[in-house]
C-alpha cells in the first residue's frame, strides 16, 4: 500500500530524474528503471484519483483535443532581434551601445542563436502555468497544452524560485527525430518537411496533444521576460540560475563572456565552425549586453533591443546547373520532381539531386531545365534549390510542367483533393508504386530484411522474380543467381535474411503493410489495439477511432485497406509462406519470467533479427542493453559471438543459446 507521503516523494523523484536528463544531460539511472517508477507513479494514480497533482509527470499529456488557440497578450512584449552578418557591423552594434551608456567598455555575453519557434513560459510560485508562441510580439498562441507534452520543460521548478518567473526560449526539434519524422511522411506518400524548424512550427500547432507528444520536441531557455525583477544580474549568470532551477539552458560551451571585437569575433568562429556537429539547427549566435540592468537603461526601438543583437551565419551555398527535372513515382502514387544537377560540394557532401517537392513550388520560383541555381544545404538536412540566376537562363528555356501521365504506367494522374499534390491512379499495376511498396516491405523500419536494398528490389522485379510481397519467400537460390554480382555468398546472406524476417512483431507487420497515413507510432496503438491482424481488419471506423491517437482520416485508411480483398489475399499468402506474425497480447503480463530481466545480445541471431528479438523482449517486460555487467541477468548467444560472451562467463551470468531463447518467450 501506498501513502500520499509515498506519491509524493515519487513525484519528487522522477522529476529529479526528469531535470538530470534533460536538462544536465548527465542521467543517473537506465531508461528501464525510470518506465518503473513512471508505472508505478501511474498505478498509485489509478487507484487514488484524488491524489493526483496538475504538476505530476502523468499530466504533460491531456487526453482532450485543443479546440484552436486563442491569442493572449504578452505581460511584456516579446521583441525579434536585428540582425547582422559582418564583423563590420558587429564592430557598429559595440559603438552604439558604447554611446548609449556613455562607456568605453562594455562586458558582452555570447550564446547560440537557435533555429526554432520562439516561446514564452509563465511560473507561478514554481508552477507552470501558460506558454505563448512569440505571435507579433504583442500577442501569441496559447500552446501551453502542447508545451507540456515536451519533457525538457519541468512542470515545477526547483531551488529559489520567485513567485513569477517568465522566461523565454525556443522549441526545436533534433535532427535524428526531424529525420525519422520525414522519413516516416516519405513512407505515406506526404510531403516532406524542408527542415526541422518547419517541423517543430508545425508540430507545435497541432490540435492533439498526444500527437505533439509522439513528435519529440525539445526546449531551451536563455532570458527573462522581466528583466528589472531577474534574481541574477547578468546574462551570463541567468544561464547559471536556469540550472539551478531545473529548466534547459546553454551548455557551458555554448556561451562565453566577451570585452572586445575580437573575444566575440573568436567565439562566432567556434560555433561556426563546430555547427555540422550540433544535434539541432542554429544560425548564428547572440551578443548581449552582459548587464541585465543596462537592457533597461538603453530601452529599445521599433520591435528590436538596443541591448542585443544577432549575428548570423551566411548558409552554406553553391551555383550549379539543373541538367534535367526527372518525376518520381512513390508507393502511394505521388509524382515529385526532382531536380538532376551538376554535381557540387555543399555543407561536406555532394549533391547531384534536389527534390523540388511539387508542381506549385517549380512554378513559383521559375525553375526550368537548363537554369543555373542556387543550392543550399546549411543545417538543413534536404538540400534545397533556393532560387535561379535569370541572368545565366539559357534563352530557349520553357516553363516545366508536370506531366499529364504517369511516367511509370503512362496512365492520366490527377490532382489529390487532400494536399498539394499530383497522383498516379493506377495503385495496382503501376510498376513504380509495386516497386515502392516491395522496397518499403523490406526496408529497415518494417520487415528489416538486410542484403536487400532498392536495386535488389528493381532487378527482381524487372526479372519477374518478385512481383507481390509473397513472392519474397519463395525466392531460391536459382532465382537470385541471376542478379548481377550476386555470388554464393551474397545468395545465402540474403535468404538468411528473408528467412530472420519471417519472425516478426505485430506491430511492424502492419507497418510493413503500407497502409496509406500507418507511421510507426500509429502501428504500434493498432497493433495493442487489435491483437492480430485478423481482428484488426474487422474492426469499424467508429471502433478505430475510440483508440486513442487514431483519427478520422487513419480509421477511414485502415478500413479501406482491409475492405481491398487484394490486400487481404496478400496478406494471406503471406502467413500460408510462413510468415509467424508474434501477438502483442500477452505484453502487459507481468508473470512472463522476461519481466524485469536484462538482456544482452552477442552473435548473429538464425531465426531473428537484432531488432525483432529486442522487441519481443520488451513486449514481455524485459529490457536489452549493449553491455555485459552484474546487473545482466541474461546474455542470448548466437553465432560468432563476441567480447560480452566472455564477459558473461567471468561474471557467471547465465547464457541462453537461440533455442533456449525460444522456448523461454
Amino acid at each position: 500500500m501506498s501513502t500520499k507521503d509515498d506519491y509524493h516523494q515519487l513525484i519528487a523523484e522522477i522529476r529529479k530524474h526528469d531535470r538530470l536528463y534533460y536538462a544536465e544531460a548527465k542521467p543517473s539511472i537506465s531508461d528501464y528503471a525510470y518506465d518503473q517508477l513512471y508505472q508505478k507513479l501511474l498505478e498509485i494514480e489509478r487507484k487514488h484519483p484524488e491524489w493526483i497533482e496538475a504538476t505530476s509527470p502523468s499530466q504533460r499529456i491531456t487526453d482532450s483535443l485543443t479546440k484552436g488557440f486563442k491569442q493572449v497578450l504578452h505581460h511584456i512584449p516579446m521583441l525579434s532581434l536585428a540582425n547582422t552578418y559582418s564583423r563590420e557591423e558587429v564592430e557598429d552594434f559595440i559603438e552604439r551601445v558604447y554611446k548609449l551608456l556613455g562607456r568605453s567598455r562594455v562586458t558582452f555575453c555570447a550564446e547560440l542563436k537557435m533555429d526554432g519557434v520562439a516561446v514564452s513560459v509563465r511560473y507561478e510560485k514554481g508552477i507552470f502555468v501558460q506558454a505563448l508562441t512569440r505571435g507579433d510580439g504583442k500577442k501569441g498562441d496559447d500552446v501551453t497544452a502542447n508545451m507540456k507534452t515536451i519533457r525538457s520543460v519541468p512542470l515545477e521548478l526547483t531551488g529559489d524560485v520567485p513567485k513569477l518567473l517568465e522566461v523565454r526560449g525556443e522549441v526545436f526539434m533534433l535532427h535524428h527525430v526531424f529525420q525519422h519524422l520525414n522519413e516516416e511522411k516519405e513512407a505515406n506518400g506526404e510531403e516532406l518537411w524542408a527542415n526541422p524548424r518547419n517541423a517543430t512550427a508545425g508540430s507545435l500547432k497541432l490540435l492533439d496533444p498526444r500527437e505533439v507528444a509522439r513528435r519529440n520536441l525539445n526546449a531551451v531557455f536563455y532570458g527573462c521576460a522581466d528583466e528589472g525583477h531577474a534574481p541574477v544580474k547578468t546574462q551570463f549568470e541567468f544561464h547559471q540560475y536556469l540550472k539551478t532551477v531545473g529548466l534547459p539552458h546553454f551548455a557551458d560551451a555554448h556561451r562565453m563572456r566577451c570585452h572586445t571585437i575580437d573575444e566575440i569575433m573568436h567565439f562566432a568562429d567556434k560555433i561556426h565552425q563546430a555547427r555540422s556537429r550540433l544535434p539541432f539547427d542554429i544560425d548564428g549566435i547572440v551578443i548581449k549586453a552582459d548587464e541585465l540592468a543596462y537592457h533597461d537603461e538603453m530601452g529599445v526601438t521599433g520591435k528590436s533591443p538596443r541591448w542585443a543583437v544577432a549575428y548570423k551565419f551566411a548558409p552554406e551555398q553553391a551555383l550549379t546547373r539543373i541538367h534535367a527535372i526527372t518525376v518520381q513515382v512513390g508507393r502511394t502514387g505521388v509524382l515529385t520532381p526532382v531536380a538532376e544537377l551538376e554535381p557540387i560540394l555543399v555543407a561536406g557532401s555532394t549533391i547531384s539531386r534536389a527534390t523540388l517537392h511539387n508542381q506549385e513550388e517549380v512554378e513559383r520560383k521559375d525553375i526550368r531545365v537548363g537554369d543555373w541555381v542556387v543550392i543550399e544545404k546549411g543545417g538543413d538536412v534536404i538540400p534545397k534549390v533556393v532560387e535561379v540566376n535569370l541572368k545565366k537562363r539559357p534563352r530557349d528555356s520553357q516553363p516545366w510542367k508536370m506531366p499529364s501521365r504517369c511516367p511509370s504506367c503512362h496512365t492520366h494522374v490527377v490532382e489529390s483533393e487532400e494536399e498539394v499534390a499530383v497522383r498516379c491512379p493506377n495503385t495496382k499495376e503501376c510498376p513504380a508504386q509495386q516497386m515502392g511498396r516491395l522496397a518499403y516491405f523490406v526496408s529497415k523500419d518494417a520487415m528489416d530484411i538486410e542484403h536487400f536494398g532498392e536495386k535488389v528490389v528493381e532487378q527482381l522485379f524487372s526479372k519477374g522474380l518478385v512481383k507481390e510481397l509473397s513472392d519474397i519467400y519463395t525466392l531460391n537460390e536459382k532465382d537470385l543467381a541471376e542478379l548481377d554480382g550476386f555470388k554464393e555468398k551474397s545468395i545465402h546472406n540474403l535468404l538468411s535474411s528473408i528467412a530472420k524476417s519471417k519472425h516478426v512483431t505485430l506491430a511492424r507487420f502492419i507497418l510493413a503493410l503500407g497502409i496509406k497515413y500507418v507511421g510507426e507510432g500509429t502501428a504500434e496503438l493498432l497493433a495493442n489495439h487489435g491483437r492480430t491482424i485478423e481482428n484488426l481488419a474487422q474492426l469499424t471506423a467508429d471502433e478505430l477511432k475510440e483508440i486513442p491517437g487514431i483519427g478520422d482520416k487513419i480509421a477511414l485508411s485502415v478500413v479501406a485497406f482491409f475492405k481491398d480483398q487484394t490486400n487481404t489475399h496478400e496478406i494471406a499468402q503471406l502467413l500460408k509462406k510462413g510468415l509467424v506474425v508474434e501477438s502483442p497480447a500477452i505484453s502487459h503480463r507481468r508473470d512472463h519470467v522476461f519481466n524485469d530481466k536484462t538482456f544482452v545480445i552477442t552473435g548473429a541471431l538464425a531465426n531473428y533479427s537484432r531488432s525483432d528479438a529486442t522487441q519481443l523482449i520488451k513486449e514481455r517486460g524485459g529490457k536489452v542493453t549493449g553491455s555485459v555487467s552484474k546487473n545482466t541477468d541474461y546474455v542470448i548467444v548466437g553465432e560468432d559471438p563476441g567480447s560480452k560472451l566472455d564477459k558473461a562467463h567471468e561474471l557467471r551470468i547465465k547464457v541462453l543459446d537461440e533455442k533456449t531463447f525460444q522456448n523461454m518467450l
